[in-house]
């Protein structure tokens, strides 16, 4: 699933391509990919300008010209194509925009689970969905004051929105292998030095992720996504990466190196 630093990348890529262009018409091949009724965007979308992107999380919100908000979230598979003819369609993108300069925007979504959305404000949607504030901008106070008397596993902390929006599956995983710390640790018994470790780790991971556009393979040696597996080999220790299931998501951790 796009997390933070891979819907960071589908934002620089609209920014550069479908900004600041009349919108003429929309399609969408599957009407459960939309919260409202297709009218209802075509009503706030045709005739208008996307304006500005702000992320926030796993959610990427188009200002437009008009009166409504744009906010996309792409699921397990979902991307923003950019694309002329076509021939250069994308096989799955089931919702297209058409601007007047004759380019589409489209959204890939292969398995379905993205989906489109209008809101009146992004302060409104975000606190409707008990969002953070982003990761990347969460502040060390506002992070300590969330976990503060949970009890539950640091890992199924760090993937609640309302505590640190964006950080998926993967990116916990790599968190908390580069801040040693066990998936399963109760946050009740962390350290403030602990606490602090993680988050430290947070920031570096996205920063990281980002610098190399999402691309695993450009990530640093000592990074987990190199080995994410069962079975394979720790960096640091030589010891084996070990599979558990934490809050229902499947968890790759080193036992030697993230000791309980």
């Amino acid at each position: 699933m796009p997390e933070l630093p891979e819907v960071e990348t589908y934002k620089t890529y609209i920014d550069s391509t479908a900004l600041h262009q009349r919108i003429t018409a929309m399609e969408c091949g599957d009407k459960r990919l939309l919260k409202q009724p297709q009218s209802d965007f075509e009503t706030h979308l045709i005739g208008q300008e996307f304006k500005a992107t702000q992320r926030i999380g796993k959610y990427l919100f188009i200002e437009t010209t008009g009166e409504k908000v744009l906010v996309l979230h792409f699921g397990m598979t979902g991307r923003p194509h950019y694309y002329k003819t076509e021939e250069s369609r994308p096989k799955y993108a089931h919702i297209v925009l058409t601007f007047e300069n004759g380019f589409h925007f489209g959204f890939e979504n292969k398995r379905k689970f993205g989906w489109w959305n209008l809101t009146s404000s992004i302060a409104e949607f975000k606190v409707e969905h008990k969002l953070s504030d982003d990761a990347r901008n969460l502040k060390l106070d506002d992070f300590k004051n969330a976990l503060e008397g949970r009890k539950t596993d640091i890992k199924k902390i760090l993937m609640d929105q309302s505590v640190a929006a964006g950080v998926g599956n993967w990116m916990a995983d790599e968190i908390l292998y580069q801040a040693q710390m066990h998936p399963t640790k109760k946050v009740n018994d962390m350290t403030t030095e602990a606490i602090e470790r993680v988050f430290e780790a947070m920031k570096k991971v996205i920063e990281v992720a980002i610098e190399n556009d999402a691309h695993y393979a450009d990530f640093p040696d000592h990074f987990l996504m190199h080995f994410r597996k069962e079975g394979a080999t720790c960096f640091h220790t030589g010891a084996k990466i070990e599979k558990i299931k934490v809050g229902g998501r499947t968890t790759y951790f080193s036992p030697e190196w993230q000791k309980l």
